[in-house]
């Protein structure tokens, strides 16, 4: 009996370092994973970002060709948002799209601002004392309240 448990030590400390083995790949893998999700969702949104910004400024400036040549880089990053980004994150996007998508209007500003809080919260950095008119007056230097403009 005594020589049972004998041989039963080794066996269980085999299992136990299998399993150990096991389990931490097992979490590196879904690490890696989300890590690599993670990365793809940051690079559709600061090109969406990046594209968006630069055809307001050609738009504002009546620079046709750079205009035309962002288009392209917008698509695509708002393809990746649609493939990789957080569902918030499309819903804003959408929503931005539906108000027209040419940050011309206070509600296209709005919408702007509130997607843009939403991919801030998306990728962990929702500040609780950060207000949309912070970012509209730093992205558009105006002061948009979170209230929608009377129809005329």
């Amino acid at each position: 009996m005594k020589n049972g448990f004998i041989a039963l030590v080794p066996i269980i400390g085999i299992i136990g370092v299998i399993t150990g083995a096991l389990l931490q790949a097992f979490f590196n893998r879904k690490n890696q994973k989300a890590h690599h999700l993670s990365g793809l969702q940051n690079s559709a949104y600061s090109d969406f970002l990046n594209a968006a910004s630069k055809i307001a400024v050609a738009q504002r400036n009546n620079q046709r060709n750079l205009v035309d040549n962002e288009l392209s880089n917008l698509a695509d990053a708002k393809a990746r948002i649609c493939v990789y980004g957080d569902s918030n994150v499309v819903n804003h996007l959408a929503s931005f799209l539906r108000e027209g998508g040419t940050l011309q209007t206070e509600q296209e500003i709005l919408s702007f601002t509130r997607l843009c809080l939403e991919i801030r919260k998306s990728v962990g950095m929702e500040d609780k004392d950060l207000i949309g008119s912070d970012i509209s007056q730093l992205l558009f230097s105006v002061d948009v309240k979170d209230v929608k403009t009377p129809n005329k």
